[in-house]
């Protein structure tokens, strides 16, 4: 124990009375004044006892609850250390760091109410604080609250980098070492979170070029400066702010300034030389503590060389300091004697090892961040080896004779580079190594006088040692191809069940993370790979152990070998939908290698399984559900112990593959396509046996060979998945193709994609300006704008200058360039654009935009018409989809030559899209939606492939009958059928006898001078068949009018009627090749490569189909990407990767990437502020950043936006809802005044309401049946009560929805509602009970929504989730939930400020109807309602008088009858009877 400190009088510090010192620190003696290093080391030595022990949680929990209502709840902040103390001793450090009581204290608001106000004052100085501080921060950002936690540090500039100083010099302390791993968590989420400004100031100094200050020698140094010449000036500008120290009239601020400066400079190398003492302990198991820190710094070295900001200097350091041979060889590498509770460290240990060094010896350049590409990793490598021979050659030519005449490519080789370095001594191979920039003792040799160090690395030097560094260092790596081949895209049993589930498996956890930033293209997909990989592989395994324990495996014994008891077969005792039995799999076709590959070219296998034992609809769901390409899991199972065992099997190997096609009872491929009656054909010969024909992944089975295990002789067990879960391998594939052949990306977006250069570099309009210069630049907007005033007032700062003085559409703009910008000319020039003119026949109804779009929104759209990146923001109701509609109409009518692809998550979304899209003036030849969701497409069209080559044929055979008629009004005769036979007729007859009549009407009628109008009118050679098309005369009724007719317009009559005749032969011509092409898919990929110009498709079928459309060469020109926040980066990459890239002529000078050429636009919409893309494993999605969007990402790295500001969804006052979440959402004045907004909802005080729901009879709050099932019987009630209430009003049951934040929740809602409401068929059922994550994107007039949580606010904190939930509603929202749980939320605190506006009890007006009208004005009577049991008292009078008065009426009506029957001729039966 530490001598006793004495206080500033001299004498012993005494706890005082009423600072909340405990007893049990007193008894422990603990000093009143001591620093926080000395108390954490001593309370150290009772946390392991304490975090074995289970602590009273209820009581921890009223503790805290105690102190925070005693000392900053409610009240103002005054500072006690030994407050701060006392909570960090007991409550933190005493119970092993404790995260439910770290969250207890977060979420009793122990940062923002207590520690920061403290040490913001800037009067306190107390090392407890800054670690008090430090463990709060780290738990809010367990939590993911990084933009509420960030935004207390914005509102004082410079608070955080005292911070982070102060955080600085509490890591030079002598701290134990869960402090320490404290320290490296924060500065993990620091390095995160670098695109936010004052952390990025803070961090970068720690990572620059000064930390090459301790560097041994001048080796390294030198290699980097002479391939990067400008760094050796870099570094002698850095080295003058140090040398300054050494001038005696040096000033005192340059004293201290220049002590920051060497702080900054020692902070990383310091700490690495830390964590290298660590890895060498002397005693493995009696110190965890040690492995638990070099677990948490590997993680950070890594996220530090994952960036290339943080990687360029800190490389080096990690090179020079031996980092990753020292791992390589630490006792941590080896152990295996830990016990299994921490057996999981040692496995993360050396998961995290081996990617730091994946991660070092990447293929870029750390300094120019350069990607090399193989080749140029190769020639790197070489250049050190050649090195290498050089120096053995200049000081060892006798005894290293061998190694510098040998080959480059041995030497790469660990075994042989070892051998030829024998000759050599320890004192020789160390000079060697000082030749090549080798140490050969350790970095951390002057930290072992530190307490924390009880081992050195420096008796771990011997010979073989600095062997092992040299084969390391120079040994040849496989290139990144090499690797990714060797990758099967299907999850394996090792993945699944081995070791490495544990990967998938928080805080077990140790995969790469998405970041702002990445290396390169290359380190992009391979992150994304394997995070897909891992994804993928939870919901494998989720759905293979259902099926296994539904299936029961049971062991079957040799009835000869009882007493012997041995297992002979494992035999399935019950049944799943989604699995079978194997009766037979044979690996039938092992094709040869390609050349330069070793993996066959092919594998294919047959599978047999038995449906005999099985009902009907089974067997229709395995003949219905299993086609080509989709993916079937293949599984090893042996049955051992009991049945009813929880562990009664184990899986011994798992394996995919892709169904190539069924097959019949004699081994023949069964076409899909077939009719019917085949199908059920080849159905009745099989029986209930089932064939297919399937393909193995060629790299797992050479694998497999390779290792000599006949894995697939066992295989038993066929699992087939939903189609919606089962798309992993067409995303793998993609991906792993892109590494292998890398699509260029465009050159205008390749830099920002990986967070790097000018953020605003590619932003379409920034890139607009920048090519045109000083010169004008012109976008169509078509029928963008509704009239001249809408015109006007969408650009409020320029002056509009109408070309020919009249507005009319379609319109084209041009804008001013940068040289009349900067001369104050802000005027733009409005032109209009002639369109063809079909004279009197319009060949279809023209649609024009009648929506006024708000100025932010013809922003987007003028962004969207331009070369580039658009990005637009969203909010709830502010009109994405309809910017999305209108910028393909522009671009479709602007570049008639240009195809756009139209993106979208789901295929919900793309539906409605598409549908608005269709009543767009766009040709529906030109629209193709591909993908399974076009049978939900609500048209009576059809616009899959097969639909559109069907209506092409269909228009074939209108034109043709045109054509016919053309031809027999010229009077052609017999002849005339024989045009119209074939389109190739058609254009023949077009070419020889309706052109040639033409351009004699037109050189002897049209072009004389001065033309006569009269013979305008006779000499038309087409008249007759126009006339037929129209019904009446073409140039009008007598010559009398042709003398008086102005012979212009009559000559752009006929001008315009030929252009009609010659449209007809314009679309045959597009459609001859359906003549030529007789198969079906012929047809349907000519349709997509060359006919279809608007192309839509969701993110996961151009996954799927991405190597299809690229053998077809398909193109585009511009991607529009809708819902882009809930698409998954990697989902958003593939997109845009559809298409090759053409070859670059030879010769061609010009570097502008033919890229350029061909994808020109991509506009992506969508609203990083609601929910992200969903993501199953909670640790991929908390640790790896996996629901990270590409569109977030891009918004993060500050890419220039747009953000729609104007809301025409929901009511004013509940809009303020969530209208903090954005810059300046406004409402639109239609909805303003529109008479469903401006009236109150019938039977409620107030359109919105929060309601505080208490302790519902025995049922206390929220429950938990199973593990995050949660569910709240009193707010379950209290909804439905509500609903039952609205129906009884008489609101449609289609215009309620109901939600809550947990599926748990909704099932119990369901329950209640069906035993509620079931019995009455008048209350029906709401249109939608759903969670708020399943109900994004949609809206309902009325939301009932129930929060359920009464311990925890749980994710609703999450302010996205938050926001979905919160904008749903157009007219009324109702929010049940515990009151003083969620207002004592500090991130919910403005929202529950404005929810309790109208107090937290349900006030309702339950004597109006929803069909009869209320003024606002109007004074209205009103029930208070208290709680669950007085809604349900006050709705159950309400059904009894409801049922009374229906059963009034129907009496009324039976007596009615009656007396009709008696007396017909009363004259008041027609009272009665109405």
């Amino acid at each position: 124990m530490p001598p006793k400190k004495k206080a500033r009088g001299g004498r012993p510090a005494r706890g005082k009375r009423g600072t909340g010192t405990s007893t049990t620190a007193s008894r422990r003696r603990i000093p009143a004044r001591s620093t926080v290093v000395e108390e954490a080391n001593l309370s150290a030595t009772d946390q392991t006892q304490s975090a074995t022990q289970p602590a009273d949680n209820k009581k921890e929990e009223t503790s805290i609850q105690e102190l925070a209502t005693r000392h900053w709840l409610g009240k103002s902040a005054k500072w006690s250390e030994d407050l701060v103390r006392k909570i960090t001793l007991i409550h933190i450090v005493g119970t092993g760091y404790s995260r439910s009581n770290l969250q207890l204290l977060e979420r009793q608001q122990y940062f923002e109410q207590y520690l920061w106000p403290c040490y913001s004052r800037g009067d306190v100085d107390s090392e407890w604080l800054v670690m008090a501080i430090l463990l709060i921060l780290n738990e809010k950002f367990q939590l993911r609250l990084h933009n509420t936690t960030w935004a207390v540090f914005e509102t004082e500039e410079g608070s955080f980098a005292r911070l982070f100083n102060d955080i600085v010099k509490l890591s030079t302390s002598r701290l134990l070492l869960s402090p320490r791993s404290a320290i490296a968590q924060f500065l993990i989420v620091c390095f995160r979170s670098i695109e936010t400004g004052f952390v990025r100031d803070a961090l970068m100094p720690m990572v620059s070029i000064s930390i090459w200050h301790h560097i041994e020698g001048s080796v390294l140094m030198e290699g980097e400066f002479k391939r990067v010449p400008q760094l050796r000036k870099f570094w002698k500008h850095v080295n003058k702010k140090y040398r300054s120290r050494n001038k005696d009239n040096m000033l005192k601020q340059n004293t201290e300034s220049i002590s920051v400066l060497e702080s900054q400079r020692d902070f990383v190398p310091n700490l690495i030389r830390d964590f290298l003492c660590c890895l060498f302990p002397r005693h493995a198991i009696t110190e965890i503590g040690k492995l638990a820190y070099c677990v948490k710094f590997l993680e950070l070295l890594a996220d530090v060389l994952s960036q290339l900001a943080t990687r360029r200097f800190v490389s080096l350091i990690i090179e020079d300091f031996q980092v990753v041979e020292l791992c390589e060889n630490s006792p941590w590498n080896t152990a295996e004697l830990l016990p299994p509770p921490q057996r999981w460290l040692l496995r993360r240990f050396k998961e995290l090892k081996d990617r730091l060094r994946a991660l070092f010896y990447f293929q870029v350049d750390s300094v120019t961040g350069q990607a090399l590409s193989d080749d140029a990793a190769k020639s790197a490598h070489y250049q050190k080896l050649i090195a290498l021979q050089l120096a053995a050659f200049m000081d060892f030519p006798q005894q290293l004779e061998n190694m510098a005449v040998s080959g480059v490519d041995r030497l790469g080789e660990p075994s042989v580079l070892a051998e030829l370095l024998e000759p050599l001594d320890h004192q020789s191979l160390c000079k060697l190594a000082d030749r090549v920039g080798i140490r050969c003792h350790p970095a951390a040799t002057d930290l072992l006088s530190a307490n924390v160090v009880e081992d050195s690395p420096d008796r771990y030097y011997t010979r073989e040692f600095i062997v092992s560094l040299f084969t390391e260092r120079f040994r040849t790596r496989p290139t990144v191809a090499d690797q990714v081949r060797a990758i099967s895209a299907y999850p394996s049993e090792t993945l699944l069940f081995g070791d490495q589930y544990a990967c998938l498996c928080y805080p077990g956890l140790s995969v790469p993370k998405l970041n702002l930033q990445f290396l390169s293209l290359h380190d992009y997909l391979l992150r994304s790979f394997e995070l897909f990989r891992l994804e993928s592989a939870y919901g494998i395994r989720e759905d293979i152990v259902d099926a296994i324990r539904r299936l029961q495996p049971q062991v079957t014994y040799d009835v000869s070998n009882v007493e012997d008891g041995r297992a002979t077969n494992t035999h399935f005792t019950g049944w799943t939908r989604m699995a079978l039995p194997m009766r037979s799999f044979d690996v039938t076709d092992v094709r040869h290698p390609r050349i330069g590959e070793k993996a066959p070219s092919l594998v294919r296998a047959d599978i047999s399984v038995d449906l005999t034992n099985y009902v009907e609809s089974i067997v229709n769901e395995w003949d219905s559900e299993v086609h080509a390409h989709d993916v079937l899991i293949l599984c090893s199972v042996l049955a051992k112990g009991q049945p009813g065992d929880a562990d009664n099997y184990v899986v011994r190997t798992v394996r995919g593959c892709e169904v190539e096609c069924r097959l019949d009872a004699k081994g023949q491929p069964i076409d899909e396509r077939a009719d019917e009656d085949v199908r059920q054909g080849n159905r009745a010969d099989t029986g209930r046996m089932r064939y297919f024909r399937v393909l193995l992944d060629k790299h797992q089975y050479y694998s497999d060979i390779q290792q000599d295990s006949d894995v697939y002789a066992s295989l038993n067990v066929v699992l087939r998945r939903r189609p919606q879960e089962n798309n992993f391998k067409g995303a793998l594939e993609s991906i792993r193709e892109l590494m292998l052949q890398p699509a260029p990306l465009p050159d205008w977006f390749s830099s920002t994609f990986l967070g790097y250069g000018d953020p605003a570099a590619a932003a379409a309009l920034s890139l607009q300006k920048q090519s045109a210069g000083s010169s004008v630049y012109q976008v169509e907007f078509g029928d963008t704008f509704v009239n001249e005033e809408h015109l006007r007032a969408s650009f409020p700062s320029y002056d509009v200058e109408l070309v020919g003085g009249v507005f009319a559409k379609p319109c084209v703009i041009e804008f001013p360039g940068n040289a009349e910008l900067e001369e104050g000319h802000q005027v733009l020039r409005v032109m209009h654009k002639p369109e063809m003119d079909m004279g009197p026949i319009e060949l279809r109804g023209r649609r024009e935009n009648i929506l006024r779009f708000t100025p932010a929104q013809i922003e987007a759209i003028h962004s969207a018409g331009c070369e580039g990146l658009t990005l637009v923001v969203g909010p709830p109701g502010s009109g994405k989809t309809d910017v999305a509609v209108q910028t393909i109409s522009n671009l479709y009518h602007a570049h008639p030559r240009q195809t756009i692809l139209l993106v979208t998550h789901s295929n919900q979304a793309l539906n409605q899209l598409f549908a608005k899209i269709i009543d767009l003036d766009i040709e529906p030849r030109h629209l193709l939606r591909l993908g399974h969701g076009e049978g939900e497409l609500d048209s009576d069209e059809r616009y899959s492939k097969a639909g559109r080559v069907d209506s092409y044929l269909e228009r074939r055979s209108v034109l043709l009958a045109e054509v016919q008629r053309l031809a027999d009004s010229l009077g052609l005769g017999t002849t005339a059928a024989d045009f119209a036979y074939t389109c190739e007729n058609a254009r023949f007859f077009f070419i020889s006898h309706v052109r040639v009549r033409w351009e004699q009407y037109r050189r002897k009628v049209l072009d004389a001078q001065p033309p006569d109008a009269s013979k305008i009118v006779e000499a038309f050679p087409f008249v007759r068949f126009i006339e037929e098309q129209l019904g009446h005369p073409l140039f009008g009724s007598n010559s009398e009018d042709e003398e008086n007719a102005d012979t212009g317009k009559l000559a752009d009559t006929a001008y315009g009627c030929f252009r009609y005749i010659e449209s007809i032969f314009d679309e045959l011509a597009d459609i001859q090749p359906f003549e030529l092409l007789r198969g079906h898919s012929e047809r349907s990929n000519y349709l997509l490569t060359n006919q279809a110009r608007i192309v839509a498709m969701t993110c996961t079928h151009a996954a799927l189909k991405r190597g299809e459309l690229l053998r077809l060469g398909f193109r585009y020109d511009t991607v529009v990407m809708e819902e882009a926040a809930q698409v998954l980066d990697i989902e958003s990459l593939i997109p845009l990767t559809l298409q090759r890239q053409p070859k670059q002529p030879t010769g061609n000078t010009m570097d502008v990437g033919s890229s350029r050429r061909r994808l020109k636009r991509l506009v992506m919409i969508g609203d990083h502020n609601q929910l992200p893309p969903v993501i199953r494993n909670t640790g991929l999605r908390s640790y790896a950043n996996m629901e990270q969007s590409m569109f977030t990402r891009l918004i993060r790295l500050n890419v220039p936006y747009i953000e729609l500001n104007m809301q025409a969804r929901a009511r004013p006052q509940l809009a303020s809802l969530y209208r903090f979440r954005y810059h300046d959402l406004g409402d639109l004045i239609p909805n303003v005044s529109e008479r469903a907004f401006s009236r109150p909802n019938p039977g409620f005080l107030h359109e919105l309401q929060f309601v505080d729901v208490g302790d519902f009879g025995k049922h206390r709050g929220e429950s938990e049946p199973t593990s995050h099932f949660y569910q709240n019987v009193g707010e379950a009630e209290y909804v439905v009560a509500v609903y039952q209430y609205m129906r009884l009003l008489g609101y449609p049951a289609d215009r309620i929805a109901i939600l809550t934040t947990y599926n748990g929740q909704r099932a119990l809602i369901r329950d209640v509602l069906e035993r509620r409401c079931g019995w009455l068929a008048y209350f029906g059922y709401p249109a939608a009970v759903s969670t708020v994550d399943q109900f994004q994107g949609q809206q309902a007039d009325y939301i009932l929504l129930s929060l359920v949580r009464t311990k925890n606010v749980g994710h609703i904190r999450d302010l996205r989730r938050l926001t979905v939930a919160l904008s749903r509603a157009r007219l009324g929202l109702y929010v049940f939930a515990r009151k003083s749980l969620f207002e004592s939320c500090f991130e919910l605190k403005s929202t529950m400020k404005r929810l309790l506006a109208n107090g937290d009890c349900l006030e309702l007006c339950n004597q109006e109807r929803f069909d009869l009208e209320q003024e606002s004005t109007q004074q209205r009577e009103t029930v208070r309602v208290e709680d669950v049991k007085a809604m349900g008292h006050l709705v159950h009078k309400m059904i009894e008088e409801h049922i009374a008065y229906d059963n009034h009426i129907a009496t009324e009506d039976n007596s009615d009858v009656d007396m009709a029957d008696s007396s017909d001729s009363s004259p008041d039966n027609a009272v009665g009877i109405d």
